[in-house]
């Protein structure tokens, strides 16, 4: 069942997720649900989109392909193929998450976000009385499995394989979700040879030692 306000979270959660998919990207929505309703709508602005869920139908469009499987320890796509990787309330959902956040991490390119959307522990009396008023899905707010603050999926995300200087987080609808985007850092190879002394030092503490005693004499202490 879909409610009038199960359709206006979702589109809340597309616009929170939209600004932050480049164009011409290659995006992968796990769990896309079964009417792939985020990849649609970025379907005329990204260069592929392929979501994965247990309930999809299987589908191979020109920008658009779906594949029907549930997610339990390995992504069915290659090393570093995509630009981002969706997961819009979906972690809740999920048992196995750290395995799931490190094939995400696996599947990303260099540079490569993985944007993530979760109900707060805050919301979970809130999101069951909602439920139990039929105002939004019953069996999807039954299907939570966890609920998780920032700081939560942050551990995570650094078990996974992301550096914490590329993840950022920020709530959202009065506290009761929030937004966290992990990037994928491009490794930078560094080179170091030492200078040997056939090669000739740089400093020599005899002489750059009793110059450096000198400037310190001058400068700190006379003048």
């Amino acid at each position: 069942m879909n409610t009038f306000l199960d359709k206006f979270l979702r589109w809340m959660r597309f616009k929170k997720l939209a600004r932050h998919i480049p164009r011409d990207s290659v995006v992968c929505d796990l769990g896309c649900g079964k009417d792939v309703y985020l990849l649609k709508r970025l379907e005329e602005t990204i260069k592929l989109g392929v979501g994965i869920d247990r309930d999809v139908r299987e589908s191979s469009g020109p920008r658009i392909r779906t594949k029907k499987i549930g997610i339990s320890n390995k992504i069915p796509l290659e090393n570093e193929s995509c630009d981002i990787v969706l997961m819009a309330a979906f972690l809740e959902h999920l048992n196995n998450h750290q395995e799931v956040l490190k094939e995400s991490f696996r599947i990303l390119k260099k540079n490569g976000r993985l944007i993530i959307t979760t109900p707060t522990p805050l919301s979970k009396t809130v999101l069951e009385t909602l439920a139990a008023l039929r105002l939004v899905d019953k069996e999807t707010i039954k299907d939570h499995k966890n609920y998780f603050y920032p700081k939560d999926v942050k551990k995570m995300l650094l078990s996974a394989g992301f550096n914490k200087d590329g993840i950022k987080s920020r709530f959202f609808e009065f506290f009761l979700n929030s937004l966290i985007i992990a990037e994928k850092s491009r490794e930078v190879p560094i080179n170091y040879a030492p200078r040997t002394f056939k090669t000739g030092k740089k400093i020599r503490w005899w002489r750059d030692g009793f110059k450096s005693f000198y400037a310190i004499i001058k400068y700190r202490i006379v003048n």
